[in-house]
């Protein structure tokens, strides 16, 4: 899973039209602003076709090998532009099905926000088309990755109903570590109880 962490400021506009852009995916989906919605739906959906290393013809055996064992824990998913502005996303299978949300979150992200990859940082020992991204895309993706998988609408579905964090990761499909940062990034809980504290207020 991408990490957790990031800066707290984003180019200005940038959250609102994440906000923006969740729903609206999850709306051309025939999806609520709650609904659950699967990394591998969304990528058929935007027409990203999703491989594995050992879908690769031509990369050597030892390359797959590595990919998939002695290196498959330093590596999620890697975004790679073809022709005419398409992008094939290939990922590791090797990670729970969780982290595989979440790393096709991700990328999709990175898609969605129009990120370059860098000519210059690539992963030592990996393939040619092993690059990576600056912080700030990163930063960006991280966000619109998580918004994708736990937007705050169902965040607040969620907890309103009473539903535990390790019912809202089952749900959701995700890590109990990434709904717990999403729950704590977006300040539902603390709507929540500020509506609780009113509700009480007016009722005593």
């Amino acid at each position: 899973m991408p990490p957790l962490l990031m800066k707290n400021k984003f180019r200005r506009g940038f959250k609102k039209w994440v906000d923006e852009k969740v729903l609206d995916i999850r709306k051309q989906l025939g999806k609520s602003e709650y609904d659950p919605i699967c990394a591998f739906d969304l990528c058929k959906f935007l027409q990203i076709p999703i491989y594995t290393p050992s879908d690769i013809k031509g990369l050597p055996s030892q390359c797959v090998n590595n990919l998939l064992q002695d290196g498959s824990s330093h590596w999620s998913a890697v975004t790679i532009p073809t022709k005419e502005n398409k992008y094939i996303i290939i990922h590791n299978p090797i990670h729970t099905p969780a982290r595989q949300q979440s790393n096709l979150m991700h990328e999709v992200a990175h898609i969605l926000c129009q990120h370059k990859l860098s000519e210059s940082k690539k992963i030592v020992g990996m393939p040619e088309f092993m690059r990576d991204y600056n912080s700030d895309q990163e930063d960006e993706a991280n966000w619109l990755g998580g918004c994708l998988q736990l937007p705050r609408p169902a965040l607040l579905y969620c907890l309103q109903r009473g539903m535990s964090v390790e019912d809202i990761a089952t749900c959701y499909n995700c890590s109990i570590k990434m709904a717990k940062y999403r729950i704590n990034i977006t300040g539902v809980n603390v709507q929540i109880n500020r509506y609780k504290k009113r509700v009480y207020q007016t009722t005593y």
